[in-house]
């Protein structure tokens, strides 16, 4: 999310260079040292690290390797996320930003995501001593573990997503979204450093490491890595989405049974109430930091009925029995696991699932609950293969390696299944022609007193009286709200039925400064359309002023209004190369992390260690 200066407004383009020369100092700040320390630390020689290291390993039983990696891809994951959820409030309460280093919320953000890549970096120069028995091949004398190479890559990918921000700001305008593709690499690969950590335990254990401190971090690591991937919720839990409610599903479905399954496998009974607590926890903390408890963190979607039927399904048919279990907790957390989430939706969400979808709402989520729960037990299958297998064993071969690939197979459908899901259901649809509603707008002088940092206007606020031209869409509708933000703070309120198609706010609409409202409509079609009620022009972002004033409204495609800063007339083939470009970073990350868990459980086929040579 990053600007260039232009007058007429805040600006909509790339960040200036000089703010591009900070940012690269920032990395150099970061990176000079740590590459001194791996030359130091590869060289044979002391460093302050290495002690530091070496400390932390025997206190905590750990190989060092390991010890220091770990709480410092940790902590810097917990920076990043608390960056993303300072981060996304302010963009919905102020709009865009003035520049990339004017906005507070992106140092944690970047540092986090610095300090993941240096966590990988830090666990290679250090790897010495005792390794895996599967390691990654870096020079003729330097192997390091698989867990150290997944946090690299994940750090790197999520580095790369500013840089390559900037330049799809450039190409394509602003996109204020949190589901902006490269905003999507940045998240993604902070949050996944947790799948690195997990395997780097894994890793620590085949060598020695054990006890209850270390079999407890696996389901509090689930519990990070619900509490990271949740983070994809967010823009729902804010009452602000930009996709279908059946996105908001999927997400749900999957995310509860892979972290709730790999939680209840790792520890057993009760393991799923330690995975909901850290992320209960979490969200706690966020509502009593000083700079984040105004900023409309939103009661999350606990996660407790998937909770109950994965417990139940565990107790029933047992954990032993992975794919059975798998199977069964899926299916749970697509049925009664979304009815679950139906009920907590009309107490806490500012969004309530509506109960005709529910059959709907059922199907995507047996489907996203099935792929989910059956990479939880893929993955910790993988982890347990590589933690009660002898550091000196060699690459498995013959038929043991060819049933282990075999096993692989539930695992890697369910991913699939996960992903084409999730596609199907991710990208909104524009409305039908002719959609429109006759909007009758009253002064109100009931507005709420927020004050406006962009300044300009009188404060006023209306009423509006809302009558669709087509009736049956607002019985229809999965959400029909009155909604206004990016005037100092941001809010959304269901609509109230007066008549047949007739609805009035429930709340006055702020129409002055910079505010921006209209009437939101989605429907179960994927349909996602904004009538404009109000928007000051944008000379930046080349978006001219929607004036306040009662009549008929076109209900318009959604983006064209919560992303007005999006060029228009950039050509199509380079949209696609761009989806296309950090669609490659995405799946190249996910495909390494199936790799390297693969390999470090069970020795990779002659062709994978021929390409792991090759680095």
């Amino acid at each position: 999310m990053v600007l260039v200066a232009q007058e007429g407004g805040p600006p909509a383009g790339g960040a200036e260079f000089g703010q591009i020369l900070i940012a690269l100092l920032m990395f150099f700040v970061v990176f000079l040292p740590l590459a001194l320390f791996v030359i130091r630390e590869r060289a044979g020689k002391k460093t302050l690290i290495g002690r530091v290291a070496d400390w932390m390993g025997e206190v905590g039983g750990l190989p060092r390797w390991a010890a220091l990696p770990m709480v410092t891809a940790a902590a810097s994951g917990a920076a990043a996320l608390i960056g993303v959820y300072w981060d996304v409030p302010i963009h919905m309460e102020l709009g865009r930003d003035e520049g990339p280093l004017a906005n507070p919320s992106h140092f944690p953000i970047y540092f986090g995501l610095l300090g993941i890549f240096a966590s990988g970096v830090l666990s290679a120069g250090l790897a010495k001593g005792k390794l895996p028995a599967r390691t990654f091949r870096i020079g003729p004398h330097w192997r390091v573990p698989m867990g150290a190479v997944f946090m690299m890559a994940t750090g790197l990918v999520g580095v790369a997503g500013f840089p390559l921000d900037d330049v799809w700001h450039r190409l394509f305008g602003q996109d204020v979204t949190e589901w902006g593709p490269t905003h999507v690499l940045m998240i993604g690969g902070g949050v996944c450093v947790v799948l690195g950590i997990q395997l780097l335990r894994a890793e620590a254990r085949q060598v020695g490491a054990n006890g209850v401190a270390i079999r407890l971090q696996g389901p509090i690591l689930a519990g990070a890595w619900m509490m990271g991937a949740s983070t994809f919720l967010m823009e729902f839990d804010l009452g602000v989405p930009q996709f279908p409610m059946l996105s908001q599903v999927v997400l749900v479905a999957m995310i509860g049974a892979w972290t709730l399954v790999y939680a209840r496998m790792s520890w057993g009974p009760g393991g799923t109430l330690i995975a909901i607590g850290l992320f209960l926890a979490s969200r706690v903390l966020f509502s009593a930091v000083p700079f984040l408890d105004d900023l409309h963190i939103a009661i999350p979607l606990p996660y407790l009925a998937e909770a109950v039927v994965i417990e139940v399904a565990a107790l029933v048919i047992g954990t032993r029995k992975d794919w059975r279990f798998g199977v069964v907790a899926g299916l749970g957390v697509g049925t009664l696991g979304m009815l679950g989430e139906y009920l907590f939706s009309q107490w806490l969400m500012p969004n309530p699932w509506p109960a005709d979808e529910l059959p709907l709402f059922g199907v995507f989520g047996v489907l996203a609950g099935l792929g989910g729960a059956l990479v939880g037990v893929w993955q910790h299958q993988r982890v347990e293969q590589i933690a009660t297998r002898p550091a000196e064993d060699g690459p498995a071969e013959g038929t043991r390696a060819e049933r282990f690939r075999a096993r692989h197979l539930g695992g890697l459908v369910g991913a699939l299944l996960v992903v084409g899901t999730a596609a199907a259901v991710v990208v909104p649809q524009d409305p039908p022609p002719g959609l429109a509603a006759d909007i009758q707008l009253t002064e109100s002088a009931q507005g709420e007193k927020v004050s406006n940092p962009h300044g300009g206007g009188e404060p006023r606020w209306v009423d509006a009286t809302v009558t669709l031209s087509d009736p049956a869409l607002g019985d229809e509708a999965v959400w029909l709200n009155g909604f206004a933000w990016q005037g100092g703070d941001f809010y959304t309120n269901p609509l109230v039925r007066v008549g047949d198609g007739v609805y009035r706010t429930a709340k006055p609409l702020p129409v002055h400064g910079e505010w921006k409202a209209g009437i939101r409509i989605h429907v179960a079609n994927r349909v996602m359309a904004l009538a404009p009620i109000y928007a000051p022009a944008d000379p930046a972002a080349n978006a001219p002023e929607i004036a306040v004033a009662s009549g008929s409204r076109e209900f318009r495609s959604e983006i064209e209004f919560l992303q007005r800063e999006r060029k228009t007339d950039t050509p199509a083939v380079l949209w696609t190369v761009g989806y296309l470009g950090v669609g490659f970073i995405f799946a190249a990350m996910w495909a390494l992390f199936a790799w390297l868990y693969t390999a470090a459980a069970a020795g990779a086929s002659e062709s994978s260690r021929r390409l792991s040579k090759l680095f």
